[in-house]
């Protein structure tokens, strides 16, 4: 908190003066819009206002120093299938522009602007009853370097997103917002959700009950019959009075305004305003002020209020909260500083897992007897408007802009629940929700520190408001903002998501308990898995479209097993979109039967020689074009399949040297030999104990039990989880493990973002993907295990599938996007869009619990039903990696990741090892502060 103890040098009005500034002068920069021309806009004599929308269009892309659009409509464009993506933007042209341009860069002819209801039909839908399609029969689409065209679809485009301009009182608002209706595909915003938006007492009451953020108080006068509000609101700061008749009840209301004007909640503000408030009057500024002490007068102004009330209208009495006055320095002239105004301006959008993400903060200052309103001054930046109120101190002014998202967030998070619980016809349809959001706020002083008052939200005046600032500053060579990318990239997602929607998706090998989140983002997702999978009683059997059993355990024979496979998924009558695998075992099948379907994949040669570990790293060997080499990132390895491979190995691999299965998985039978004979002692336990699948399942041995001797690498261990189409890098992200327990290389601990700088991720990232391509690996996700010490990264091995254990958790947790349907997407052949420069959430730090370890303790201890109620609260991840202990001694497998976050790497390591010690997963035998140190 800051503290607002010293007196300000700045002089204080005299009360004359502040009557003659006008009672705004204590009010700064919060009264409402004034409405420019009226309630409704005359005609034109534009028929639809598509011409002159148009016009608007170019005249915003002249300033933007770009081409102007490209008139190609007497050549219809067609060819449009159901996995081409179409995001349409509803009328406005300029408040969407800059996220127009950014999607046409990240996704070229996806983003269509539609100016006029001429341009787009409804149609029922063929997958929704009850709900319409959005046909697009012409729109202007817009390309690579600002570039745009006016284009006509033959046969009419399907949009997959719609959003727009659905305020009530915007001239594209009406024909928007009824295009936009009970649609089938994702809509972010509706005419409802607006309305609701704009409806000062309904936002401001979930803000303070739900939010939990101070408003300014607030009596509120409503009809009886009004069915959006609780009975009675119970929230701080806000009363509400539910009248019969809003005639013939002054005493009551005099009796509500004498108890509000003499409460405690009045007590520091000596102004009060008296409006009627609902979404028709935002941007009236219809209000009258008075001073508190004025009783009688204040509660005339409320009945005359009142006789007009309608059913969806209210009539509030509120406190006039002036802007926090901060000690400034001492003036540079002897001339009077005069007192100003601050308006907080903030835009949210609904982000990666429907969480809200703040996009931009905009700043008004103005004069205090004219306060300040969206559109009516230039906007500037949060940390020079506080510099400008005396904050100086860069500390105090990075908490308070944390502050400041961490009360924008839980607006938006609170908001989106309480939409979430209206009904459909309440939303506007079944799939309208809120994703962008203006939350204005007000710096005050409360309690002799500074406290952020939330005042209002809107629909779209806040949006305006950010890409005007944006545009600022690019006028001024200030680099671009994150604004534009972020909301694009949130459309084109939604529109990816509903891309899949309803596809058939063939899955090769359904995997243990450690995969069970792939059913539950299926129906997430609303795909139909059709599962090819061994064990003919496995628990997602009835969690699937299409349940194939099919024995392939013994992969040395999956080319017969894909004829196999292919002739089942024949008779069935199956059509799949994409087929893919998930499980370590399943790879390779999955890329012959990709093949003998032709669908989009990689080669199952590829597959092949990522999937056995000393081929792929000699394979690399021989890769030495590029700068560095593919094979600068291999290491010296052989394979070993009898005790004499061993002696000849012995001769090329230099000692210390890792023995490993040649296509294990989870790190099992893994151990570092210091020379030739415990090379031998070790392979003849694994070859004794480690013959086939039966033995150990899902660790490899359907390929035979196989061994490779690899050189020892020294250094720090890395997983890089890559999405990769059509040979190009789509996403990247680094995690680090922390030390293994010598002579095993059983994993311990993790982190997440990784504690490397950038540089160092870089090379790995570049590393993991040049081997990738290497190999012909060049559609999926991939998770590349590294090592990286002083010259540089070394490859472990290449997993030419989706990260296991809980990386998928973890990055969606950390980043947002998810790898599942990153792999689905690229399996269909669209390309995922994923973010350009990911921010982390947060940090994760993460321990590996054994069976022989910590057993006693989970079970036993009680520990696994405290861990249990802590997820349910939300303090710990859990990912259950097996149902039972996998293995024993050194061929035991993890039972169970915990982790714990923290707005630091730090912070989460620490909440992690005190939850350890507290539940005895710490030990001497099992040192984690010793495995978590490793993480700075």
């Amino acid at each position: 908190m800051l503290s607002m103890a010293q007196p300000s040098p700045e002089r204080v009005p005299s009360p004359a003066e502040q009557e003659w500034a006008g009672p705004e002068a204590l009010c700064p920069g919060w009264l409402e819009d004034e409405a420019p021309d009226g309630d409704v806009p005359g005609d034109s004599g534009d028929p639809d206002g598509a011409t002159h929308a148009f016009e608007r269009l170019q005249s915003a892309l002249c300033q933007e120093g770009l081409p102007p659009t490209l008139d190609c409509s007497a050549e219809p464009r067609t060819g449009f299938g159901p996995l081409d993506m179409t995001v349409c933007i509803l009328g406005s042209p300029t408040a969407f522009l800059p996220v127009l341009l950014e999607g046409g860069t990240r996704c070229p002819g996806a983003m269509v602007l539609c100016l006029s209801p001429t341009w787009a039909s409804r149609v029922p839908s063929e997958s929704c009853p009850g709900a319409w399609s959005l046909l697009l029969s012409q729109g202007v689409s817009f390309k690579v370097g600002g570039h745009s065209a006016l284009e006509t679809f033959v046969p009419p485009r399907r949009a997959n997103y719609v959003t727009g301009t659905f305020a009530p009182w915007d001239p594209e608002g009406g024909w928007a917002a009824e295009l936009a209706r009970d649609l089938d595909c994702p809509t972010g915003g509706s005419a409802p959700l607006a309305r609701r938006l704009e409806d000062l007492l309904v936002t401001r009451w979930v803000l303070a009950a739900r939010a939990k953020l101070p408003v300014p108080p607030t009596l509120a006068f409503v009809l009886e019959a009004r069915g959006d509000l609780p009975a009675e609101l119970e929230v701080p700061g806000v009363r509400l009075v539910r009248l019969q008749d809003p005639q013939g009840q002054d005493s009551l209301v005099r009796e509500e305004v004498g108890a509000f004007l003499g409460g405690t909640a009045m007590e520091p503000y000596s102004q009060v305003m008296v409006r009627p408030a609902g979404w028709r009057w935002r941007g009236t500024g219809t209000h009258s002020t008075h001073r508190k002490e004025e009783g009688a007068a204040v509660a005339q102004a409320v009945c005359a209020r009142l006789r007009g009330l309608m059913e969806e209208d209210s009539v509030l009495l509120e406190a006039m909260v002036p802007t926090a006055r901060l000690p400034l320095p001492p003036p540079r002239s002897p001339a009077p500083r005069l007192p100003v105004a601050l308006r907080i301006c903030t835009l949210l959008c609904r982000s990666w897992g429907d969480r809200p993400q703040l996009c931009q903060v905009a700043c008004a200052v103005g004069r205090a007897e004219s306060p300040v309103r969206h559109g009516a001054a230039l906007p500037q930046g949060l940390d020079s408007s506080l510099q400008q109120w005396g904050v100086v101190a860069p500390s105090q002014r990075q908490a308070l802009a944390t502050r400041l998202r961490k009360a924008t967030e839980a607006a938006m998070a609170a908001l989106l629940a309480a939409e979430a619980e209206l009904s459909p016809q309440q939303r506007g349809g079944t799939r309208a929700r809120t994703d962008i959001l203006g939350v204005d706020f007000l710096l005050a002083c409360v309690d002799d520190a500074l406290e952020l008052v939330a005042l209002a939200t809107n629909s779209q005046r806040c949006l305006e408001t950010c890409v005007l600032a944006e545009a600022m500053g690019r006028a001024v060579g200030e680099p671009a903002g994150d604004l534009p990318r972020l909301l694009a990239e949130a459309m084109l997602h939604r529109a990816q998501c509903h891309l899949v929607e309803g596809k058939d998706i063939l899955l090769i090998g359904a995997g243990g308990v450690s995969k069970s989140f792939v059913w539950e983002a299926a129906r997430e997702y609303g795909l139909k898995i059709h599962l090819v999978e061994s064990d003919p009683e496995h628990f997602a059997a009835g969690l699937v479209q299409t349940f194939l059993p099919y024995d392939s355990r013994e992969h040395r024979r999956d080319e017969e097993h894909a004829e196999r496979v292919l002739e089942l998924v024949r008779s069935r009558g199956l059509r799949p979109h994409a087929c893919l695998s998930y499980w370590d075992d399943c790879v390779v099948l999955a890329a012959l039967v990709c093949q003998g379907l032709g669908l989009r994949g990689c080669s199952p040669a590829a597959v092949r020689v990522a999937k056995q570990k000393s081929r792929t790293h000699q394979h690399l060997q021989r890769c030495r074009r590029g700068r560095p080499p593919p094979a600068a990132f291999a290491v010296p390895c052989r394979r070993l399949q009898s005790h004499g491979d061993v002696e000849r190995a012995a001769g090329a691999v230099p000692f210390p040297a890792v023995a490993k299965l040649e296509f294990g998985a989870g790190g099992v039978g893994v151990r570092l030999v210091e020379d030739a004979g415990q090379c031998h002692a070790h392979a003849a336990r694994l070859w004794r104990d480690l013959r086939d699948d039966a033995d150990h399942p899902g660790i490899g041995l359907g390929w035979g039990n196989a061994m490779l001797l690899m050189e020892y690498v020294p250094g720090t261990e890395h997983d890089v989880d890559l999405v990769v189409f059509d040979g190009r890098l789509v996403g990247a992200w680094v995690s680090d493990n922390g030390p293994t327990r010598v002579p095993a290389f059983l994993e311990t601990a993790a982190c997440l973002p990784s504690c490397l700088p950038a540089d160092r991720q870089a090379q790995l990232v570049r590393a993991a993907l040049q081997c990738c391509r290497a190999c012909g690996l060049r559609d999926g996700v991939f998770n590349v295990e590294l090592k990286l010490g002083p010259g540089g990264p070394r490859l472990l091995e290449i997993n030419p599938r989706m990260g296991g254990f809980y990386l998928r958790d973890w990055i969606r947790e950390v980043y947002g996007p998810d790898l599942l349907l990153a792999a689905v997407l690229v399996a269909l052949g669209v390309p995922p869009v994923l973010p350009a420069r990911p921010a982390p959430r947060a940090h994760l730090a993460g321990v590996m619990c054994l069976g022989s370890e910590h057993g006693a303790a989970l079970a036993g201890g009680g520990g696994m039903e405290a861990l249990r109620e802590l997820q349910g609260r939300g303090l710990v991840r859990l990912n259950r990696l097996f149902e039972e202990v996998a293995g024993d001694g050194e061929y035991e497998e993890p039972l169970l990741s915990v982790a714990c976050d923290g707005a630091t790497r730090a912070e989460a390591c620490v909440r992690l090892l005190g939850l350890c010690q507290a539940l005895g997963i710490d030990s001497p035998r099992y040192p984690v502060e010793h495995f978590l140190s490793h993480f700075k």
